[in-house]
């Protein structure tokens, strides 16, 4: 697909003069216009709707809506806020930007970018815009962050935020936590770690800043136990773990052996030549 380069630029320069897209302005019937189903934003917020809708009473609509039409039914490109207020408004009519391409791919292209563009867009439902941008529009990150005006790292590391468990997702996406925290509960490798450190984070309101100095130190200990444990491991030549009771909070060394291998760690650690003695 060929790229407009106004897409950048936001819904405004896609549907100037210039752009490949015929555009026609009027306004349409509420009851004909749906969501778009590739809407990024998931969640609305009652009270800043209700605002908007205030708003809109006062001082009328000043940017229309933009859809596009589908036979006899037309569908939100952009303006999903402004809708739902006039919604709110029960209001019969809106006025709209009515988008006509011949191409579906480009108008949900044009979908995703102006919303992904909104700086109040939750990096979740960004994430999962970028995600789908790569899987059904065949679209590279590199092509994303160019087309977004952000860099290829910038997209690479919101889209990492899906690799979060569904809850702390759903967290994101709730306003519990924010993007920086999310990173830092990224920094654990198990799945199990991650659920660990974010109820933490809840639990005791945990800064990015303080996160960071956790995690920082939960690493160099998990290091240090690590040495430890290969060190043990390399003397008496079988595998060995030491961990941290969650229980009790003492540590605890674990020791790996089998018949054939028990005399040689016995000797290893200085016994069989006692208890031998001993006889």
């Amino acid at each position: 697909m060929a790229k407009n380069k106004k897409i950048g630029q936001g819904i405004n320069a896609l549907i100037s003069p210039e752009s490949t897209v015929d555009m026609k302005q009027n306004d349409i019937l509420i009851s004909k216009i749906s969501p778009n189903p590739n809407q990024p934003r998931k969640i609305f917020d009652d009270k800043s709707l209700k605002q908007l809708a205030q708003s809109i009473e006062e001082k009328g609509l000043i940017t229309p809506i933009t859809v596009k039409n589908e036979g006899n039914k037309y569908i939100i490109i952009a303006g999903e806020r402004r809708f739902r207020a006039h919604q709110l408004l029960k209001r019969k009519k809106i006025p709209a930007y009515i988008l006509e391409s011949d191409s579906n791919k480009d108008l949900m292209y044009m979908a995703l970018i102006e919303n992904i563009q909104r700086e109040d867009l939750n990096a979740i439902e960004q994430a999962r815009a970028y995600q789908h941008l790569k899987d059904n529009l065949d679209t590279s990150i590199t092509e994303i962050a160019k087309t977004i005006g952000k860099s290829r790292p910038a997209v690479s590391n919101t889209l990492r935020l899906l690799q979060l468990p569904p809850e702390i997702q759903d967290s994101i996406l709730a306003g519990e936590i924010n993007e920086g925290q999310a990173r830092v509960i990224l920094q654990k490798n198990t799945t199990q770690g991650r659920i660990a450190l974010w109820k933490r984070i809840l639990r005791e309101k945990m800064s990015v800043r303080k996160i960071e100095a956790s995690v920082s130190k939960q690493s160099k200990w998990q290091k240090q136990l690590e040495d430890i444990q290969n060190k043990i491991s390399r003397v008496i030549g079988v595998k060995v773990t030491v961990k941290k009771s969650k229980k009790t909070g003492k540590g605890y060394l674990k020791i790996y052996f089998d018949s054939k291998t028990w005399d040689r760690v016995l000797e290893s650690l200085g016994v069989l030549t006692s208890w031998e003695s001993d006889k």
